[in-house]
C-alpha cells in the first residue's frame, strides 16, 4: 500500500510540472519557440524564462500578472482587440480554421488539428509550428504572425 502511494504521488507530481511546447516547423525535436504552464506562455524552454502572456479567464494580458494591461478578448470563437466584448475582432475560430476578421466565410488564415499548425487552408500545407500538449486556441491564435 506505501509504494502504490509513493507511486501516486511521484505521478501526479509530474504531471503537475507537465509543460506544452511551440515548436518552429514540423517536428517534435525542434527548436522550442514557447512554453506553456497552464496560466503564462514564456519565451524558449523553461519554467523561468520571460513571461510574454498571461491567460486570465477571457482575457490575454501583456506579461506576467493578473492585472496587466489587457491585449485581447477571447469569447470562444472571436478574439477581440483590447478588454471588451463589442471590440473589433481580430480573428475567428470555427473549431479548425483561423479566419481573419469575423466570419466563417472569411480568409482562412491558418488550419490547426490538434498538432500542427499550417499556414492557409489545408491539412497538407506548410507546417509553421507544431504544438506538444495542450495550449489554449486562444493563446495560439494571438501569437501567430
Amino acid at each position: 500500500m506505501k509504494y502504490v502511494i509513493i507511486s501516486l504521488f511521484l505521478i501526479f507530481s509530474l504531471f503537475a510540472k507537465a509543460q506544452s511546447y511551440i515548436r518552429e516547423g514540423k517536428g517534435d525535436y525542434n527548436t522550442v519557440l514557447a512554453t506553456w504552464d497552464g496560466k503564462y506562455l514564456r519565451q524558449g524552454k523553461g519554467n523561468y524564462e520571460t513571461v510574454l502572456y498571461t491567460l486570465t479567464d477571457k482575457y490575454i494580458r501583456q506579461g506576467k500578472g493578473d492585472y496587466n494591461t489587457v491585449l485581447a478578448t477571447w469569447d470562444g470563437k472571436y478574439l477581440r482587440q483590447g478588454k471588451g466584448d463589442y471590440n473589433p475582432v481580430l480573428y475567428t475560430w470555427d473549431g479548425k480554421y483561423i479566419r481573419q476578421g469575423k466570419g466563417n466565410y472569411e480568409t482562412v488564415l491558418y488550419t490547426y488539428d490538434g498538432k500542427y499548425l499550417r499556414q492557409g487552408k489545408g491539412d497538407y500545407n506548410t507546417v509553421l509550428y507544431t504544438i506538444s500538449g495542450e495550449i489554449p486556441i486562444e493563446i495560439l491564435i494571438f501569437i501567430i504572425p
